[in-house]
């Protein structure tokens, strides 16, 4: 549970909480997203014309996860300030701080991914993952992080998540982000866990539709409410709802669709609160994906969102204002339920200390900045935490024929069969950091990213190539092709070419999915390596050629081959 609130805290909350009108109450509800204002972000007067009008209670600022890390700390704190110092009411700012704060702002350190945590299995470093994303993230002008995942991977084929969340086992996953949120917490940043009541069981995506957690109250508690019921216990202070359906509790035989635990009051309130114990912030996930819009009109929608227990909508739109305001005048919302979502907000922001902000808006509890960084000497620790998490992570998930490791003295000319070419005509250049690292060794590397005709690779053969050896790195970034984290398209076809080679024995790489087995079960040498992060590329190589030993256990069943599956793509205990 959470800490109780100070005698003075209590009194502020009480007292702010009375001077509201019903626009502010409703503005502490919702959620804007920076990056989407009218106008451009550091127009003063138009911001103050903004909250004036539009109350909200918070910002979604920094880069989203699923696209990428966007500009400087600097920015973003002087921006966060500015509008502190011209809000009436404390703001929260909030971003997808997921792998480190790097992982929103580019001025900062990015982590390797939750997954390679999980394969480190290490919970002081789960601490210190936390710690140092609070450290950088508050200096930057943050006080919400979105993160950290609590989800599992129980289906291979789900795209969401992939190496979002701490693997497929439910203690592992209930420790880890719990200390990693305690990290966060002690250093003066909210944690959020995500997504209730949990991704990685459905095959499909919640951007574009409905997902279902199909597993049966029994199998839930034993999985997801773990994870859930320990950190929650732990104090989490708020939790992520997601347009996921749980139809054990609601939506199942004869509903005629799921019903997603954002619009869903058996999940939101009778589950997560009453029977898991949640007494904090309950936020939505963003309303602008599929899985929510399927559900009405954004009237609707948008109602059944806030009365099924959701504090704080993400990206509603100022066109809630409006709604809202009618919903509470002819009674389909009510005031009282209104008033009990604002005074937890409010206690969240207590708790954060973002009532005491200076009258510039300076955030006290920030660490300063230098270029855009944490002073040197904080800077350069936190880059080497993430340097040795990076080291941590390898996992050395099949090693048949002993070709690894390789012996730099005989190893002279290697062939890359580029599979991150995902459709025709389209490239991910960060893949180039692996090539680097080969030609930086004096290796002669010759890239096949070509597959038509398919015998491309067996022509080179009989042309008398020959190579001493070859890898298959993996790579697709998050959403880099939608709904699918597999090697599809181009893909897939680099695959049906490797099989036409009679002297080619592949390493596979994947610096993505931990189950490239599944679609390359082939492969007598597997190293999963979560991510193109630059320090997990450079010591990927060094662990390929012996001078250092991969030290990571697979965070999921990622040599299965589909034989531990049931019938809905779930592994089975």
């Amino acid at each position: 549970m959470q800490r109780p609130l100070s005698n003075e805290e209590q009194d502020w909350v009480e007292r702010t909480l009375e001077g509201l009108s019903l626009r502010e109450l409703i503005g502490q509800t919702m959620q804007d997203h920076a990056g989407r204002l009218p106008f451009k972000g550091d127009d003063e007067a138009a911001l103050r014309r903004y909250l004036e009008q539009y109350p909200v209670g918070s910002f979604f600022i920094g880069g989203e996860v699923i696209q990428k890390a966007a500009g400087k700390a600097g920015d973003y704190r002087s921006w966060a300030g500015m509008l502190q110092s011209i809000s009436r009411l404390p703001l929260l700012f909030s971003g997808d701080l997921e792998f480190g704060a790097g992982s929103a702002v580019r001025s900062l350190t990015a982590f390797p991914p939750l997954l390679a945590l999980a394969a480190a299995d290490d919970e002081d470093m789960a601490y210190e993952y936390g710690k140092y994303t609070a450290m950088e993230g508050r200096a930057a002008g943050f006080t919400w992080a979105l993160a950290p995942g609590t989800d599992l991977l129980l289906n291979w084929m789900n795209p969401v998540i992939t190496t979002r969340c701490l693997g497929d086992d439910a203690r592992r996953a209930a420790r880890l982000s719990a200390a990693l949120m305690r990290g966060m917490q002690d250093y003066g940043m909210a944690a959020c866990a995500k997504h209730f009541p949990g991704d990685g069981v459905d095959y499909r995506d919640q951007h574009i539709i409905t997902t279902i957690n199909s597993l049966s109250e029994e199998e839930w508690f034993s999985t997801y409410g773990e994870v859930s019921r320990t950190i929650i216990d732990q104090g989490v202070m708020s939790y992520m709802t997601g347009h996921i359906a749980l139809p054990w509790i609601e939506g199942g035989a004869g509903s005629t669709k799921p019903v997603p635990a954002t619009v869903s009051e058996r999940i939101t309130t009778e589950l997560l609160r009453e029977r898991m114990g949640f007494d904090g912030v309950v936020l939505s996930d963003a309303l602008d994906m599929g899985g929510f819009l399927a559900w009405g009109d954004y009237e609707k929608r948008i109602i059944d969102c806030f009365n099924c227990g959701t504090d704080v909508l993400l990206w509603p739109g100022v066109r809630y204002f409006a709604v809202m305001e009618q919903a509470v005048a002819d009674g389909r919302v009510s005031r009282e339920r209104l008033s009990a979502s604002v005074r937890r907000i409010l206690e969240m922001k207590a708790r954060l200390g973002v009532h005491s902000a200076g009258a510039a808006g300076e955030d006290g509890a920030a660490l300063p900045l230098l270029d855009d960084k944490l002073r040197p000497e904080l800077d350069r620790e936190v880059r080497q935490f993430s340097r040795a998490l990076a080291g941590r992570c390898l996992t050395l998930v099949r090693n048949r024929t002993g070709q690894l490791p390789l012996n730099p003295q005989t190893v002279r000319r290697v062939l890359v069969i580029m599979l991150n070419k995902v459709t025709e005509g389209r490239r991910y250049e960060r893949m180039n950091l692996f090539v680097e690292q080969l030609k930086a060794r004096g290796l002669q590397v010759d890239i096949l990213d070509e597959f038509e005709p398919l015998t491309t690779l067996r022509q080179w053969e009989l042309s008398g190539v020959h190579w001493d050896a070859a890898f298959a790195p993996y790579f697709l970034p998050l959403h880099g092709m939608m709904n699918t984290a597999r090697p599809v398209g181009e893909a897939a076809k680099a695959i049906w070419a490797m099989q036409h080679a009679e002297t080619v024995t592949p390493i596979g790489v994947s610096f993505a999915s931990p189950y490239l087995l599944q679609d390359i079960p082939f492969l007598d040498t597997l190293v999963n390596a979560y991510s193109l992060h630059e320090d997990t590329v450079e010591l990927t190589v060094q662990a390929l050629f012996g001078e250092i030993q991969f030290q990571g256990s697979s965070p999921v069943h990622a040599d299965t081959q589909g034989e531990d599956y049931g019938s809905r793509g779930i592994r089975m205990s």
